[in-house]
């Protein structure tokens, strides 16, 4: 079914100060019209001045805080390791992408182990904490670009990994996923994935149209296995 997988991501770290591009540059003219990859993973910034530059006391380096293709990534997920019965790691994880069902954390008599608040303890952890050995799907990034956040194709944003709610396999039409719950869904991918960047980012994060850095990738293995 469309729009059930993802091979590029947007992401705007690192980006702040040419999104948040200083006033007084503003007032005088100037204005960012493109970047350029000068080497691998360090970017430019060009003006629309006739020389392409821009003033002393603004810096247009930037070094993507992603890498540059041909690098590989190890993507980190919502997970828990596993304990056998006498409380040891077993050395085995589990991940709420694709765990079904309700877990629940025992205390050492067997029982539900219940939280000073009442409610029940939760064994799951933020991808934040994920070690590098629990890691089950590993990248490669093939293009990094930088561009404006609604200069997204239809294509690519199908490539983020958007849902489809309905799909007609004669005609090949999608209804694409309204994120913000207000509709039962969207006739454009792009109009769905800016409302699936409000939801992550704000409402109407979007419309300020930032700078993103845009990072294909393809997926080498998961859970080890070659794809």
């Amino acid at each position: 079914m469309p729009g059930q997988y993802k091979n590029q991501t947007r992401r705007t770290r690192g980006l702040n100060r040419f999104n948040d591009f200083p006033e007084h540059l503003k007032e005088r003219g100037w204005e960012i019209q493109e970047f350029i990859e000068t080497e691998p993973g360090l970017w430019l910034a060009v003006s629309k001045d006739d020389e392409g530059d821009f003033p002393d006391d603004f810096n247009p380096w930037v070094r993507c805080p992603y890498g540059k293709a041909g690098d590989r990534l190890w993507v980190r997920e919502t997970f828990f390791e596993v304990y056998d019965d006498q409380f040891r790691p077993t050395g085995k994880y589990c991940y709420a992408a694709t765990h079904q069902g309700y877990v629940h954390v025992l205390d050492e008599d067997g029982g539900i182990k219940i939280n000073k608040d009442g409610t029940e303890a939760s064994p799951w952890k933020s991808g934040i904490h994920m070690p590098r050995k629990a890691a089950r799907i590993l990248l490669e990034i093939t293009e990094v670009r930088i561009e404006r956040l609604l200069d997204i194709t239809p294509q690519d944003a199908r490539m983020e990994g958007i849902e489809s709610v309905w799909h007609d396999e004669e005609t090949d039409v999608c209804l694409w996923k309204d994120y913000s719950g207000r509709s039962n869904g969207y006739i454009f991918a792009r109009t769905s994935y800016f409302s699936l960047w409000d939801k992550l980012k704000g409402a109407g994060s979007s419309k300020m149209n930032p700078w993103v850095w845009v990072i294909k990738f393809k997926v080498l293995t998961i859970n080890g296995e070659l794809k």
